[in-house]
C-alpha cells in the first residue's frame, strides 16, 4: 500500500467531496477522523471510505492528527483538511513522485499550499506557502503541539524538500472564517497552550498569522515583533524569514514605511537571493510614490526569480506570487498609470501566458484593446493564447467581455460560442439587457420563475426594468445576499425610479449614490445617467462621478465634471486634486500640475506619496525647498531612508 490520506474533521459537509474527489483515484486508503460533526460530514466520508472514525475533541490538534497516523498502513502518508483539494492532475503526479521516492526517517515533505484570502473566492486574492503534509510511515514520526502543530522525529531534527504538487485551502475565505468562528476556537487553545507551557517564538508567529487573517494589523504586529525577538538564530528556523516577510506586510498596512524598510534591509536582506527581498522594495518604493524606482525593483525581483530557478527548484521564500504573478500585475498598474499602454499590454499579456484563467488580466486587457481595435482584430490578437475552438476557452473570452460591457466585443464572442446554453442564467439576463433583447430578457426572466441569484443581478433587473418600462414581481435568493443587500437594492429602486428627492441624498451616501450612476454608465444607459445627474447634482455626487470617469481613462468627461466644481466654487477633495495633478503633469503643463499637487498635500498632508511627486517634478526654487520641509515635518525619519535621498539633497 503506497498512500494512506489522513483527515480530521467536523461539520465539513460543504467542502468534503471535492477533496475526497480531487484524489479518491490516486490514494489507497482514506482515514477520516471526525471530532464531532453534527452535520452529513461522516455519511459522506462513508461514501468513500470505511474507515471513518469518532475521536472526542481535547483541544489538541497534534493528539487528532496522530489518532489518525496510529490507523494508516500506506508507506506513505498524506494529510489533508477538508477545505483543500488538489489542483487537476496533481494527485496522479504525487503517487509516481512517491513511487519513486524512498524513505527515510528524517526527511517528510512540503506541499505548496494556494490559500484564498477574501470575501468570497470569486473576490478573493491568492497567496501561497509549504506546508509540511507528506511523509514516510513507521518511522515514529508523529505531530506535537497543540494548535499549528508540527511534526517531530525521534531519529533527530526533520528536513523538508518540496513535493512537486500544489493543493489549494478556501479555509482563510471570510466567510469561512466567520461561519466556523476559527479565530475564536484558536483563541481558547492558545490560552490553554499559554497556561501549559507559556509561548515560544514560533507560538507568537502564530498568534501573529491569527490577528493577519482578523485584519488587526497592530496586534498583528505586537505578536510579530515578540516572535522575532524571542527567537535568536534567524537562519536556522525555518519560518523565520516567513514571520519578517509577515511584519514587513503588516508594517505598510499600518502605514509604518520607516519600520517596514528598516527591517527590510536588517532583517530579510539575509534572502536578498530570493525575489521576496526585492518585491518589498519596490513595494516601499510604490507606497511612498517612487513610481520609476518601483518598476525597476519589481522587475528585478522577476529577474532574482528567474535566475534562481536555473539553480534550484526552491527559487522563492514565502510564494511564487512574489517571483512574477504580483510583481508583473504591478508594473500594469504602474504602466496603466503612466498611460503607456504597450508596456501594460505586455505585463497583462505574460500574465495570461502564465494562467489564461487570470480573469482580471483578461478583463483588464480588453479594456485596452477594444479602445483602438475591431473584435475581429482583438481575438486574432488572444488566438496566441486561447484556442478558438476550445469550448471553455471561448467562455472564458465571452465572459471577460460580458463583464466589461463592451457590446459589440461581446456579441463577436457569443456568436462564435459552440454551446450558447453553456451560459448561466446570470449570463443571459447579463448579455439581453446588454444588446437590448427584451424578449430574449423576459424568456429567461421566466425560467427563473422570479428568483434572482445575487444582489448584482437584481441591480440589474432594477436598471432593465426602470429602462424598459415593465414591471416584473422578484424576489432575491437569500444565498446571494450580504445583510445590507435589502437596503442597498431599495436604494438604487428608488433613486432610478426618481422617488427619491434631490434632498434626500445625503453625503454618507454618496457611494450608493456612485453605484447607481455607474450602473447605467457600464451598460451604456447614458441618456438616464445625464438624467440622474442632473437630479441629483450634489457637490459631493459630482466630485465621485468626476473621479470615477477618470478611473475610466475618460478623462475629458472627468475634467469637465472638475470645470464645473470649480466654476462653482466647491472645494476640490484631495482625490480631485491629484489626478487634476497628474493629468497637468502627463500633459507637460508643469506649473498647473505642482500648483494641483500642492492643493492636494494642504487637503491630505499625511500623503507622502504626494510631495514625493511634487519633488520629483519640481525645479530646486524656493517653493521645492518649502515643499522639502513639509515633508520633513511630516515624516522626519525620511531623512534616514535612502529613497529620499535625491529629493531632500
Amino acid at each position: 500500500m503506497l498512500i494512506s490520506l489522513c483527515m480530521i474533521v467536523k461539520n465539513e459537509e460543504l467542502v468534503i467531496e471535492r477533496c475526497l474527489d480531487s484524489l479518491k483515484d490516486a490514494v489507497d486508503e482514506i482515514i477520516v477522523i471526525d471530532t464531532g460533526s453534527t452535520d452529513r460530514t461522516k455519511q459522506l466520508a462513508l461514501s468513500y471510505t470505511d474507515h471513518v472514525y469518532d475521536f472526542v475533541w481535547v483541544n489538541d490538534f497534534s493528539r487528532a492528527r496522530n489518532e489518525a497516523i496510529r490507523r494508516a498502513n500506506g508507506r506513505w502518508i498524506l494529510f489533508l483538511d477538508a477545505d483543500e483539494y488538489f489542483a487537476p492532475g496533481d494527485a496522479t503526479k504525487l503517487r509516481s513522485f512517491l513511487e519513486q521516492a524512498k524513505p527515510s526517517p528524517t526527511v517528510i515533505y512540503a506541499i505548496n499550499v494556494v490559500n484564498f484570502v477574501g470575501k468570497s473566492k470569486e473576490e478573493s486574492v491568492l497567496t501561497s506557502g509549504e506546508i509540511p503534509r507528506l511523509f514516510p510511515n513507521g518511522f515514529g514520526i508523529q505531530y506535537e503541539r497543540p494548535i499549528h502543530e508540527q511534526l517531530c522525529s525521534p531519529h533527530g531534527e526533520l528536513l523538508s524538500a518540496l513535493a512537486p504538487v500544489s493543493i489549494f485551502h478556501t479555509g482563510y475565505l471570510q466567510e469561512v472564517v466567520k461561519e466556523k468562528d476559527k479565530l475564536q476556537r484558536n483563541a481558547g487553545l492558545f490560552k490553554e497552550l499559554k497556561q501549559r507551557s507559556g509561548f515560544s517564538a514560533y507560538d507568537y508567529y502564530t498568534l501573529g498569522n491569527e490577528a493577519a487573517v482578523a485584519k488587526n494589523f497592530a496586534k498583528a504586529i505586537y505578536y510579530y515583533e515578540r516572535s522575532l525577538k524571542k527567537q535568536k538564530n534567524a537562519l536556522n528556523s525555518s519560518w523565520y524569514p516567513h514571520c519578517v516577510i509577515s511584519l514587513i506586510h503588516a508594517y505598510l498596512q499600518m502605514e509604518r514605511l520607516t519600520d517596514a524598510w528598516a527591517l527590510l534591509e536588517e532583517r530579510l536582506y539575509l534572502w536578498n537571493e530570493y525575489p521576496e527581498y526585492m518585491f518589498f522594495k519596490a513595494a516601499i518604493f510604490h507606497h511612498l510614490g517612487f513610481i520609476d524606482d518601483a518598476a525597476a525593483s519589481y522587475k528585478e525581483a522577476i529577474a532574482t526569480a528567474s535566475a534562481k530557478s536555473e539553480k534550484s527548484h526552491r527559487f522563492y521564500l514565502e510564494s511564487a506570487e512574489y517571483a512574477s504573478t504580483i510583481p508583473m500585475r504591478k508594473l500594469y498598474s504602474i504602466y496603466e498609470w503612466k498611460k503607456s499602454w504597450p508596456d501594460a499590454i505586455y505585463y497583462l499579456t505574460q500574465l495570461l501566458v502564465q494562467d489564461i484563467h487570470d480573469y482580471n488580466a483578461l478583463r483588464s486587457l480588453l479594456m485596452i484593446l477594444a479602445r483602438e481595435e475591431q473584435p475581429t482584430q482583438i481575438a486574432a490578437f488572444l488566438s496566441k493564447l486561447y484556442d478558438p475552438n476550445n469550448t471553455k476557452h471561448q467562455y472564458i473570452l465571452f465572459r471577460a467581455s460580458l463583464s466589461n460591457k463592451q457590446t459589440e466585443l461581446c456579441r463577436y464572442f457569443f456568436e462564435h460560442l459552440s454551446d450558447p446554453f453553456m451560459l448561466s442564467s446570470e449570463d443571459q439576463l447579463d448579455y439581453c439587457f446588454l444588446i437590448e433583447d427584451e424578449e430574449g430578457y423576459r424568456s429567461v426572466f421566466d425560467r427563473l420563475n422570479g428568483v434572482l441569484p445575487n444582489e448584482r443581478t437584481a441591480m440589474l433587473h432594477l436598471l432593465a426594468s426602470t429602462s424598459w418600462g415593465f414591471e416584473l414581481p422578484w424576489k432575491l435568493n437569500p444565498a446571494g445576499t450580504d445583510e445590507d443587500s435589502p437596503d442597498k437594492l431599495t436604494f438604487l429602486e428608488s433613486m432610478l425610479s426618481g422617488r427619491l428627492a434631490p434632498e434626500e441624498l445625503a453625503p454618507e451616501k454618496r457611494k450608493l449614490a456612485l453605484a447607481v450612476l455607474s450602473l447605467c454608465y457600464e451598460y451604456h444607459r447614458y441618456e438616464r445617467f445625464d438624467a440622474l445627474i442632473q437630479r441629483y447634482a450634489h457637490d459631493f455626487v459630482l466630485s465621485e462621478v468626476a473621479d470615477f470617469m477618470f478611473a475610466q481613462h475618460q478623462t475629458g468627461i472627468a475634467l469637465n465634471y472638475y470645470s464645473l466644481l470649480l466654476d462653482q466654487g466647491v472645494a476640490l477633495s484631495a482625490k480631485n486634486l491629484e489626478h487634476l495633478a497628474l493629468y497637468h503633469l502627463q500633459q507637460g503643463f508643469t506649473a498647473e500640475g505642482l500648483a494641483f499637487l500642492e492643493a492636494a498635500i494642504e487637503k491630505s498632508p499625511d500623503s507622502i506619496y504626494l510631495y514625493v511627486q511634487y519633488l520629483q517634478a519640481s525645479a530646486k526654487d524656493e517653493k521645492y525647498r518649502e515643499i522639502q520641509q513639509k515633508l520633513l515635518r511630516q515624516m522626519p525619519a525620511a531623512r534616514k531612508m535612502p529613497p529620499f535621498r535625491k529629493i531632500l539633497a
